[in-house]
């Protein structure tokens, strides 16, 4: 391949990636599965009418029931001046009773009592005695789990209708398949609640009584072992309140003077002793700098300042000191006057040297227990002045004073690592000291419940009985109603119908592996999509010339404009992007199958080309079946065939076409008697696209499909670049990966892009260029054939 089209190949990132990637099903998005339900419309409206009407008969033949409501009034109203009690929630809140207050209760037994009349202790009997009642009905076909969904029982006051203070009115619904059922049913249902009511009226509130009795006493035992657990927990953690807050009902909750807990005790000493460190550390600074100061005034580490304190201090040191000195001014006076070698000098000399040496051993007793820290004492002997003294004074003060903060600060910080970690032993401790403490609380208030119960309980043994009542006429069945209304039969026919459309839809479209849009491709493949041809019906009539020398040629010399402006535009558009990505001299066009159109494609690529000025050769190397002519209307005569078995010499371009100003030349793919593998195998193959470089521009070959003839990859390694044309609703997804598997092996880099074909609406901005547009480039092509 040229140097020019090296820019071609793709990233290498992408090289390293097969042409082939299907998308996996779970990334399937919203978008698509909305995309796929369009295209299969008609089979979702068609399935969903089909079940609508399907559901609607159903309905008329089998589902349709008729039902009614009756009103049973349940408890009394409580008589004025009668003394409220605890409700039977919140007893039951505290432990299950065995039966519910049906009889003389107040307001607050609702739930329960429905509980109770859906339980199958109400509703067996109820079943038992219709089937008794209805010998036609058989046991297997009506069953108790179908008894249960023909009757609901539930609260009237959820309706908003007939609620007065303590007052309980329950609806109970049934629904059966004629009215005589019906109205049985209902009749029998009222008779057994009644039954039901007065058998456990007697027994209710003795039985209540003795429950509440039962849980005073557990409750009470409960008090005094969570009271034991407290003081034992006090005892063992040696706390006495670890919570920060403390429920009023705890006992001991009193005891401490303060009222503060652990927690909060310790919480304030951390805050103090934070407080303290801080001020300490405030201290510790300027103390700091102090020193910082006076040492770089002395230049003497801690050590060295003490060493020389103690040398200012001795007074045999300090004689040394004065006696070396007056030597010096003696030994300085003798040498203005005498010579070096004097004896009198020798002697001062002699004298000094003893002097250094004693002076040297007085300084190194003295210092002796710095000598580590001090290796040389006798250089300090210069701050034997006033000044100096005071200097070192202060100095040694200062030190003194930064190694007290020091100390008091580390004494702080362990005393708060200390109260931090009583701190979190406090808070772990508050947890299981709360639950415990909140056992208990909820014991005291349980036991003061309980014993508000007894009490009421008490209470309403002396009230009169009372019977439940009906409210409702059964005996009207002219007010029983059909079940499900037709509205409402319609609405499910319709939901149902849509759901069973969407889905039959959505799982044939999924089932179809054709591709039916460019974005199914684009999401295979990471080959760029370079153009979209959209479907049309006519196309373009063309008259050649006829070149014989002595291989046969074919030039454009007329065309009559016969396809849409769309579709032309579309190979524009290919051109355009063939251009923005290098033009490739020798282009293959080809297909998977041999059912894209990419003969067709290859044709009016070859006419854009030519249309804007460019010289193009369009080759036939179809050579299994020759297609290219047919299209045309031209002779098969000779052609590449003949060219690469050497019965035809290889023609001179730029001599042959150079009178000639047809822009488009076709080469036909002539009568090969010889296999094509090994006619693409030759260097003729070579030496013919070679020649074709000075002469044309641009070299389009249609290349036989890729799944159809072996020969396709020989012809391939010769060419520069090839498109892959893919048609909608015709190529395959097994096709397609197949045609792109075997390009990875050593043609991924020749693989330009894909060209889709039979687009029914091209995502391309061309489909409202006007028909002047185009009559003027077919002028403009005219101009130059002429």
């Amino acid at each position: 391949m040229s140097s020019e089209n090296n820019h071609l190949s793709l990233p290498p990132e992408a090289s390293q990636l097969s042409l082939w990637q299907p998308r996996p099903i779970d990334k399937v998005t919203v978008d698509e599965l909305l995309r796929g339900l369009k295209r299969r419309s008609a089979v979702a409206a068609l399935v969903g009418a089909f079940v609508a009407i399907g559901y609607l008969g159903c309905y008329y033949l089998f589902l349709r029931n008729y039902q009614y409501s009756i009103l049973l009034q349940v408890e009394p109203i409580q008589p004025p001046g009668a003394r409220p009690g605890a409700t039977s929630e919140a007893i039951r809140n505290l432990a299950s009773l065995p039966l519910p207050l049906l009889s003389a209760s107040i307001e607050g037994d609702a739930t329960t009592l429905l509980q109770i009349l859906n339980s199958d202790i109400v509703l067996k009997p109820i079943y038992e005695k219709f089937l008794k009642d209805n010998p036609d009905l058989d046991r297997e076909q009506y069953s108790y789990e179908t008894f249960l969904k023909s009757i609901k029982i539930e609260d009237q006051a959820e309706k908003k209708l007939l609620s007065k203070g303590s007052s309980k009115i329950v609806r109970i619904t049934f629904i059966a398949k004629d009215k005589t059922k019906l109205e049985s049913a209902l009749k029998i249902i009222v008779e057994e609640l009644k039954k039901f009511n007065e058998a456990q009226k007697q027994e209710q509130i003795s039985d209540n009584l003795r429950y509440l009795n039962q849980e005073i006493q557990k409750t009470l035992s409960q008090i005094d072992d969570l009271d034991s657990q407290l003081n034992e927990f006090r005892y063992q953690n040696r706390v006495v309140r670890p919570d920060v807050t403390t429920s009023t009902n705890s006992p001991n909750s009193g005891n401490s003077a303060s009222g503060m807990s652990d927690l909060q005790t310790y919480t304030n000493l951390l805050i103090e002793l934070e407080y303290k460190r801080n001020e300490n550390r405030v201290k510790l600074e300027s103390t700091q700098e102090t020193f910082n100061s006076l040492k770089a005034q002395l230049k003497l580490s801690p050590d060295e300042a003490l060493a020389a304190s103690n040398l200012a201090a001795s007074r045999d040191y300090q004689q040394l000191l004065g006696a070396l000195a007056t030597t010096e001014t003696q030994l300085a006076g003798e040498r203005s006057n005498l010579t070096d070698q004097s004896p009198t000098v020798q002697a001062l000399e002699e004298q000094k040297r003893q002097l250094l040496d004693q002076s040297k051993r007085q300084a190194r007793q003295i210092t002796i227990r710095y000598q580590n820290q001090v290796p040389r004492p006798e250089t300090l002997i210069g701050y034997g002045s006033a000044v100096s003294d005071s200097l070192i004074g202060k100095y040694l003060q200062v030190k003194t004073e930064l190694e007290a903060l020091k100390r008091a600060d580390a004494e702080l910080s362990n005393q708060i690592q200390a109260t931090k970690a009583e701190v979190s032993r406090l808070l772990g401790l508050a947890n299981p000291y709360r639950k415990i403490e909140q056992r208990f609380a909820t014991a005291l208030q349980s036991l003061g419940l309980l014993l508000q119960t007894r009490q009421s309980l008490q209470l309403q043994i002396a009230q009169r009985d009372f019977t439940w009542k009906v409210l409702s006429d059964i005996d009207d069945t002219e007010r029983y109603q059909v079940s499900t209304r037709l509205s409402t039969a319609l609405l499910m026919a319709l939901a149902l119908g849509g759901i069973s459309g969407v889905l039959i839809a959505l799982i044939m479209d999924w089932l179809d592996d054709r591709f039916l849009e460019v974005e199914q491709i684009r999401q295979q493949t990471p080959l760029p999509i370079l153009g979209q041809i959209p479907v049309t019906k006519t196309f373009d009539q063309l008259a050649f010339s006829r070149l014989e020398a002595p291989l046969t040629l074919w030039g454009l010399q007329h065309r009559l404009p016969g396809v849409s402006p769309a579709f032309k535009e579309s190979f524009y558009f290919l051109l355009t992007q063939l251009e923005v990505l290098g033009s490739p001299h020798a282009l293959a066009v080809m297909g998977t199958s041999g059912q894209e159109g990419q003969t067709t494609i290859a044709l009016y690529l070859a006419l854009a080309a030519a249309a804007i000025g460019k010289r193009v050769l369009l080759v036939d190397a179809n050579l299994h079946q020759p297609s290219l002519h047919q299209v045309l209307g031209i002779p098969n005569v000779n052609g590449l065939g003949e060219l690469l078995q050497g019965t035809m010499p290889l023609p001179h371009w730029p001599s042959l076409l150079a009178n000639l100003t047809e822009g488009l030349w076709v080469l036909t793919g002539g009568q090969a008697q010889q296999e094509p593998m090994a006619l693409f195998s030759s260097y003729r193959w070579f030496d013919f696209l070679d020649s074709t470089k000075e002469t044309f521009d641009v070299v389009i070959v249609d290349v036989p499909a890729i799944l159809a003839a072996a020969d396709t990859y020989r012809v391939l390694t010769a060419l520069d670049r090839a498109l892959l044309v893919v048609r909608l609703r015709k190529t395959r997804e097994a096709a397609l990966a197949e045609a792109l598997k075997a390009c990875d092996l050593g043609l991924r880099q020749k693989m330009l892009g894909i060209v889709v074909n039979g687009v029914v609406k091209a995502n391309q901005r061309f489909g409202n260029f006007q028909t002047r547009a185009t009559d003027l480039e077919m002028a403009s092509i005219s101009a130059t054939s002429a």
